[in-house]
Formats: C-alpha cells, sequence, structure tokens
C-alpha cells in the first residue's frame, strides 16, 4: 500500500484509536469503497454461490467479510509502520481510505536495507494472513456451514491477492518501493531509483487504464471504471512521490537563516485586538505577527488567534490576552533545514516559527514566505 512522507498533506477523516502511538483513522471516501464491497457480497457473491439461503444470513457474512477485509488492510499498513519505528523513523498516522490504506510516514528510508524490510513486511504480512484464514478454514471444516466456509476462504483469498497486487514493481506500490531499493543498492541514487520506479509505475498504471478502456467496451461498465479510477490514482501517486522526493532534498539543501525575514513588524502586547486587526492585518496583509516589548519578543499573535472573538469584544481586549507565548515549539534555529521548518509548522499547525539562536529571536520564517521562494526557485531553475 501506498506510504506518504512528508513534506505531507494531513489526510482528512474520522480518527479510530491509536495503535503504538500511530493514529488510525478512515478517510470518508472509505465509506464509499465499504458499501461497495458489502453490497457485491451480499447481494451479488454469495447469493450466487449458495442460492437458497436467508438474505439476513447473506448480509451478515458480507459484512464480516468486509470487517475482516479492512483488518487485514490495516494489518498490511501496521507491519510496514511498525517496521519503519524499528528503523528509527516517526510513523504519525494511518488512514484507510477508498484504494486502500496509506501510512503517513515522516521522513524516507535512511538505506537500500531499511526500505527493502520496511516495503516487504506489508505483503509478507497479507500472505501470512491469507495462511491463517485458510488454516482456520481447513480447521473448521466439519464444524462451520458452506456460508462460513466461503467466507475464510474468500479472506485467504483476498490476502492473497492483495499480498500479489502490492508486489507489482510499480512505486509507490510495495513493489515499487523493493525494486526501488534493490536499484538505490545497485546504482547508489536514491533519485534516480525513485525516477526509474516511478516511471515503471506510471507504466503499470497506463495499462490499468488501458484495461479498463477494454472492459468497458467489452460491456463490464463498473469493473472498467474501477481500473480506470485505480490507474489514475497510481499515476498520480507515481508522479507526487517523486515530485515529493525532490522538493525535500532540494528543501534539505536550504537553511532557515537563507530564508527568514530578518526585520520584522512586531506588535505591542497592550495593543487592542481590534487596533491589531485594522493598523496591522489588514494594512501589512500579514496574517500574524511578533509581540514585542522594549525589543524583547513575547510571543506570536496570528488571525487564527482571534476570529473566534466576537468584534464588539475586539476593542477592550488586548494581544496580550490572545497571543501564544514563546514555546519550544514556536522556535526554531536558524541552521535548522526548510524540510524541518515545514514539518514544524504543519505538526504544530502553525503558519510562522520564530528562529532564535544564543536565546534571542532573530527574526522569522512563514508558510507563505517559504513557498513562495520555493515557487521562486522552481521558475529560475527552469
Amino acid at each position: 500500500m501506498p506510504q506518504a512522507a512528508a513534506p505531507r498533506r494531513q489526510i482528512s477523516g474520522i480518527r479510530l484509536f491509536k495503535v503504538s502511538g500511530i493514529q488510525i483513522s478512515i478517510d470518508f471516501s472509505w465509506f464509499i469503497i465499504f458499501f461497495l464491497i458489502l453490497w457485491s457480497l451480499s447481494a451479488g457473491y454469495f447469493p450466487r454461490k449458495f442460492p437458497g439461503e436467508n438474505v439476513q444470513l447473506y448480509w451478515l457474512a458480507g459484512i464480516i467479510s468486509t470487517l475482516f477485509f479492512f483488518s487485514s488492510v490495516l494489518i498490511h499498513e501496521l507491519a510496514h509502520s511498525l517496521m519503519a519505528i524499528r528503523h528509527g523513523m516517526k510513523i504519525h498516522s494511518i488512514t484507510l481510505f477508498v484504494f486502500g490504506g496509506i501510512s503517513s510516514i515522516e521522513d524516507e528510508a535512511k538505506t537500500p536495507g531499511s526500505e527493502f524490510r520496511i516495503a516487504i513486511v506489508g505483503p509478507l504480512s497479507s500472505f501470512a494472513l491469507a495462511g491463517v484464514f485458510w488454516l482456520v478454514r481447513y480447521g473448521l471444516g466439519a464444524v462451520l456451514p458452506p456460508l462460513g466456509l466461503e467466507v475464510l476462504w474468500y479472506l485467504a483469498f483476498i490476502n492473497l491477492a492483495l499480498g500479489i497486487f502490492n508486489l507489482i514493481p510499480g512505486f509507490p506500490l510495495d513493489g515499487g518501493r523493493v525494486f526501488r531499493s534493490i536499484w538505490w543498492k545497485w546504482k547508489g541514487s536514491l533519485t534516480q531509483a525513485t525516477k526509474t520506479a516511478s516511471d515503471i509505475g506510471k507504466g503499470f498504471a497506463y495499462g490499468l487504464i488501458f484495461l479498463g478502456g477494454i472492459q468497458i467496451l467489452a460491456g463490464f461498465l463498473v469493473g472498467g471504471i474501477w481500473f480506470i479510477l485505480i490507474g489514475l490514482f497510481l499515476r498520480s501517486a507515481a508522479e507526487g512521490s517523486y515530485r515529493e522526493l525532490v522538493l525535500r532534498q532540494f528543501l534539505d539543501n536550504v537553511k532557515v537563516r537563507d530564508v527568514m525575514i530578518r526585520e520584522m513588524e512586531t506588535v505591542p502586547p497592550d495593543l487592542s485586538l481590534q487596533k491589531l486587526v485594522n493598523d496591522y492585518i489588514l494594512k501589512f496583509g500579514y496574517k500574524g505577527f511578533p509581540v514585542a516589548k522594549d525589543g524583547e519578543v513575547m510571543g506570536l499573535v496570528s488571525i487564527w488567534n482571534i476570529k473566534d472573538i466576537p468584534e464588539e469584544e475586539r476593542a477592550r481586549r488586548t494581544v496580550r490576552e490572545a497571543m501564544k507565548g514563546i514555546e519550544k515549539d514556536l522556535l526554531i534555529s536558524p541552521d535548522a533545514s526548510l524540510t524541518e521548518a515545514l514539518r514544524r509548522m504543519q505538526s504544530g499547525g502553525v503558519g510562522r516559527l520564530l528562529v532564535a539562536e544564543d536565546g534571542k529571536v532573530r527574526g522569522m520564517i512563514t508558510r507563505t514566505g517559504l513557498f513562495r521562494f520555493i515557487e521562486l526557485k522552481t521558475v529560475l531553475q527552469h
């Protein structure tokens, strides 16, 4: 299954629970595939295999199969994530969505060996689950009714198929990451390995799109559309993964001091929030400002700190009441990379950081300024 590395887009969804500190969530798109699989099993597959059974039994078998299927997808992703943690990487979340599951990994693997192990453990876990369901089916063959045995057979088959599909050597599938690790080891270049694996992944994606078109022409509309959607997703993921790696490598080589604002416009702590809005936010067009008194920075105040304060209260409330004091998560060293700055902003949900050195605030870096710098550098390099 795909694994996302920072800089990353947070996937919205419903938070369920945590496993080993990893937040497990489901994206809203997950409900689409959940009900499609449930309906196809309960109203199609099981009635065709065992006609004449009670309708409620078909739906019970469908619910059990669908829930165990997505539990298997989650175990597949957990295998990736726990192996990544063993190799010193930070895992923020796992999100189940319409095309399966995605692990939010903070960084790329540091060596080809760790990349190989993190990638291969997912398909191996699917094969292990297939074996478990097959053994349970064999062991309970004399006890369970035929429909129950069919549920176990389906779960064994779907996990086997999941493992085989993910071993296809197209990035960002697990097989593509295994291929990338081997190519990385051989050529000694992560960038070159990612480009090659990404190109293979795009080729595989175009193959799925072509196959989907053939299926539609042959009269299999739903299956054809599904193949096309998966192909489009994999093509986008392959292209995006390579661009993300290039961007991260670029950001790793640029320091915060090269982008930070040195001459900061500050606001006094006793300024009313109404004056902050009129004389600073609307005048300068910035969403936030450092708060300073007698040249010493005390914290940060932004539009997000005051947006929920009623307009009639802003005239009598001050910046001091709304600002966020200087905390460790708001400070960053001028020698830190832009990758670290962006990661800190995303994880902290803030749009600016104070740049501190030797106990003193030397400047500020903003997300808007960082993205503007990237945009200008990209234009100039082309």
